[in-house]
């Protein structure tokens, strides 16, 4: 899905996988991005049910920046790289707190549905800057692509898109925050080169538990450990699988991949979600939710036809 004409793989040291090993193991990170995605939302809402939002935002970061730093010391052996990898760390740290914190604050006012079709919109914001910053240009098939997923996106959430009468601030927060996401993946491209996933993870979540961090003093708000138990359970998920798990892979497709590629997979995670709730939840299947989902899927395979071809070749 994610490995047509990509860049050569930079890492701490030189690859000698195949080319069909890299693709397959791009493929197997696209899947386990999407599961993760998939049920972020709801480890999302309670998280924050019986927790202030800053604190429950601390506490996901501070984890798992504790974790990942972790990791980075038993498997490399090492401290986290400095000088010029601060830049990596910042850009991706502050992209992605400062998104969350929009689209944490966002949420309160506007319907789910509104948040995931506006989060579908990162592939055209990510094309916009690879546009501007990366001189990346877009395919006609890719454009068509990305808008029949977004299509098919309002289709599935189309009588979710409420907008209370105070909610035009916190569309526009939305829109900052995909702003900041995909910007900060396209930023991201050149200044992760040459650095191991795990280290850019584990810098951007220690930026990011700094950001969160300030914010719950600020807030005044009980500390994350005095949560209920399964608003509890949902912080650590969200900072041990959201966090340290999906964002070293997201940050390794960046990486590896065209930003633009990456982002695509925001259109299928919302779809996904409703579906894993009717298989896992028994709730009900309309006809939207399969019109839509095959609108999806149809950008998908015309954004990524070249791909598809290169497998069938």
């Amino acid at each position: 899905m994610l490995c047509a004409r990509l860049p050569p793989a930079h890492d701490a040291a030189p690859s000698r996988s195949p080319p069909s090993s890299i693709c397959s193991m791009q493929f197997l990170a696209a899947l386990i991005l999407i599961a993760v995605w998939s049920t972020t939302a709801l480890a999302i809402n309670w998280s924050v049910q019986g927790l202030a939002y800053p604190a429950a935002l601390f506490g996901r970061f501070s984890l798992a920046a504790v974790v990942a730093l972790a990791l980075m010391f038993a498997l490399y052996r090492k401290r986290l790289p400095g000088g010029a990898a601060w830049r990596a760390y910042l850009t991706a740290g502050l992209g992605t707190s400062l998104s969350m914190l929009c689209t944490y604050w966002a949420s309160r006012h506007v319907s789910s549905g509104l948040v995931a079709v506006l989060f579908g919109l990162i592939p055209l914001s990510t094309a916009l800057f690879a546009r501007l910053w990366l001189d990346e240009k877009l395919a006609r098939h890719e454009l068509v692509g990305i808008g029949l997923g977004v299509a098919g996106l309002v289709v599935v959430f189309g009588e979710r898109l409420s907008l209370a009468p105070d909610g035009l601030p916190a569309l526009l927060v939305l829109l900052l925050a995909v702003a900041l996401q995909s910007g900060a993946a396209v930023r991201l491209k050149p200044y992760g080169q040459g650095l191991p996933a795990l280290a850019v993870n584990a810098g951007a979540l220690l930026v990011c538990a700094v950001v969160t961090g300030m914010l719950w003093l600020a807030h005044g708000a009980p500390p994350p450990w005095e949560a209920p138990p399964r608003t509890l359970g949902a912080v650590v998920y969200l900072a041990l699988v959201g966090s340290v798990l999906a964002f070293s892979l997201y940050y390794w497709l960046i990486r590896e991949c065209r930003p633009g590629q990456v982002a695509v997979l925001s259109l299928l995670s919302p779809a996904s979600a409703l579906w894993l709730g009717h298989a896992l939840n028994d709730e009900t299947v309309t006809g939207r939710m399969m019109a839509g989902t095959a609108l999806i899927l149809a950008g998908l395979v015309l954004h990524q036809r070249h791909t598809l071809r290169h497998w069938r070749g």
